[in-house]
């Protein structure tokens, strides 16, 4: 045998080794780029060619039963990283494999500021908590929804609340000792983080997602891991055998410093956990288009890669979709001064209410009861506070006034166009609640600007002094149970004046002697405030599940092999979600897909 037939004959069975004893693609995609001109065209073309044919089967030194036990879990916020740490740790002998399409893991998640809701947790035991229960906590989260969420999916949301956060407090250490009561909440149940001694906030969906992701990489710094990330990587497709079992997913890698790569990943089970397509709205938004298109060119709190792709993988396959036309518009999203038509608005959180903020309108008047469900409190946003006479916002006067000119990007002057405006009000005991490094991280961001007096908030806000003065004065007379809330509320987690300031006011009503209540009273209490506006938040809809967060079909049967959890879902939360559900639902489902995973391998 000559020299050139032995090295054609080594060369094909160095390619087959390549392309069939190791994951060729993967190896391609992770070489740094300068080495990639040198790999031959014909070796590439002729890895296709194997890939397609069956000698795959007979030269593969893979065990047969190897794709069996690997979990693919496609997203890296809460849900996908709770899933796949359930799964890491529930069998020793799974691998698990978590995709994001991002550079790094936490999605949405990281974003979420208000907390995550359970019931009868240790926390709500250690304050004092009493007037809450599973039927109330459930029959909250069923009345939010309109009588369109699933019964069962709420009930086992409800029921695993408490181990949910408890798994956050022992396991991972996170300090979820702060409660608050949000809009449609009938008892305070959302925990969130303390701020640090030093006063440094610690943002409560942040905190958990890093929290999580620092466990993951360590679990893949440990020898032998069984664990791996893949970052810079969107799942196109979702891999059925002849059964229509799902049996691994096909994925594109693609990052600054790779071409782009296409491969494909056997497993035994895959996880959905996506997220929903609330970031479309100054993008492409087809999701939207289709099924909320009144929606379109509203300015969003997600991240713009929330786009539905988990959704639209499992639409493909045959996965029913429910409640798509249901998306969530939160009440406050901050519109920043010096940015003000930026589409991507920060929150204001949920929790800035919880505590005490009110939502004044340009006429330096309440509208609304703060602590109504989202959807209520979006609406009388819309209907009262529409740029008009009637609400005399001026962003461009308002920035002038608070911005430096050199700080502000494209200003526009207030049309018939300008999307509704508010603002919202923290007094000092409000503020408190909420915390003060939480609040100044706000006001760095430029999102919250600060008043001293009573006299400086008004100026600030460019309303009448004695119009918000008596708007004030009416709240914290129904706080004092001295008269009934025009917007029936029920609940004042705090003054707008300072408590003796209150009692005067109290003493002077008894003697209906209210309006001689002198203004110096209010000029020892300091308040923040910021302007807010509705802002595409979450979106209900998705792919049907059951409690065991089993993919569904049209006809009610499962997708063998197919899970989902978190906002991909679709049919928990109805026609509107609870503020504190999401990270709830993360926890709650994303842990259950990790543990049906690997009952279904199990039973393979």
């Amino acid at each position: 045998m000559g020299f050139m037939t032995k090295f054609f004959f080594t060369t094909v069975l160095v390619s087959v080794f390549l392309v069939v004893v190791l994951d060729f693609d993967l190896i391609v995609a992770r070489l740094p780029p300068q080495y990639k001109p040198f790999i031959p065209n014909s070796l590439m073309n002729f890895k296709s060619v194997i890939r397609n044919s069956n000698i795959m089967n007979k030269f593969s030194s893979k065990p047969a039963y190897e794709s069996k036990k690997v979990v693919v879990v496609i997203g890296g916020g809460l849900a996908g990283m709770s899933a796949a740490i359930e799964a890491y740790l529930g069998d020793s002998s799974v691998k698990v494999k978590l995709i994001e399409k991002e550079q790094r893991l936490g999605g949405n998640s990281a974003k979420a500021s208000s907390g995550i809701n359970g019931v009868g947790t240790v926390t709500q035991k250690t304050l004092g908590v009493t007037d809450d229960s599973i039927e109330k906590f459930i029959a909250d989260t069923i009345k939010s929804g309109k009588g369109l969420s699933n019964l069962d999916l709420a009930t086992k949301l409800v029921k695993d609340s408490n181990s949910a956060v408890s798994w956050l407090q022992t396991f991972f250490k996170l300090d979820l000792d702060v409660l608050a009561q949000l809009g449609g909440h009938s008892a305070r149940r959302t925990h969130r983080r303390p701020d640090l001694p030093d006063g440094r906030p610690q943002p409560v969906g942040f905190g958990i997602t890093s929290t999580l992701s620092k466990y993951i990489m360590n679990a893949i710094a440990e020898k032998n891991s069984r664990f791996e990330v893949i970052l810079n990587s969107r799942v196109t497709k979702l891999i059925k055998d002849e059964a229509n079992n799902v049996v691994g997913v096909s994925i594109k890698t693609t990052s600054d410093s790779a071409e782009e790569q296409v491969l494909d990943i056997e497993s035994g089970a895959v996880v959905l956990a996506t997220g929903g397509f609330g970031g479309e709205g100054g993008i492409s938004p087809p999701l939207l288009k289709k099924y909320a298109p009144d929606l379109v060119g509203l300015p969003s709190t997600n991240g713009n890669f929330a786009t539905g792709d988990g959704i639209l993988l499992g639409e493909e396959i045959g996965a029913k979709l429910v409640d798509m036309d249901k998306v969530q518009v939160h009440p406050t999203g901050f519109v920043k001064l010096a940015d003000p038509s930026n589409l991507t608005k920060f929150l204001a959180a949920e929790a800035l209410r919880g505590e005490g903020g009110v939502l004044i309108n340009g006429l330096g008047k309440r509208f609304v009861n703060e602590l109504d469900t989202r959807d209520a409190v979006t609406d009388s946003i819309v209907a009262n506070c529409a740029i008009s006479s009637k609400n005399p916002i001026n962003i461009q006067s308002l920035a002038k006034a608070h911005i430096k000119p050199d700080q502000i990007k494209d200003l526009k002057a207030e049309t018939s166009s300008t999307p509704p405006l508010a603002f919202l009000v923290l007094s000092e005991e409000s503020s408190k609640k909420f915390g003060a490094g939480a609040l100044g991280f706000y006001a760095k961001m430029g999102l919250l600007h600060k008043a001293s007096s009573l006299s400086e908030l008004s100026k600030s806000l460019q309303v009448d002094h004695t119009t918000l003065k008596n708007t004030f004065l009416d709240y914290d007379l129904a706080s004092m149970g001295l008269s009934v809330d025009k917007f029936n509320k029920k609940s004042f987690p705090a003054r707008l004046f300072n408590d003796e300031i209150s009692e005067t006011v109290a003493s002077d009503y008894l003697k209906n002697s209210k309006v001689s209540v002198k203004l110096s009273l209010g000029e020892s209490t300091s308040y923040y405030w910021g302007i807010i506006t509705p802002s595409l938040h979450y979106t209900m809809g998705g792919v049907k599940f059951n409690e065991k967060t089993q993919v569904l079909r049209d006809d009610g049967s499962v997708i063998s092999g197919l899970f989902a959890a978190g906002e991909v879902t679709g049919g928990l939360h109805g026609f509107n979600r609870l503020g504190g559900n999401s990270l709830l639902e993360c926890v709650v489902y994303g842990r259950e897909a990790g543990k049906q995973a690997i009952s279904h391998l199990s039973s393979k």
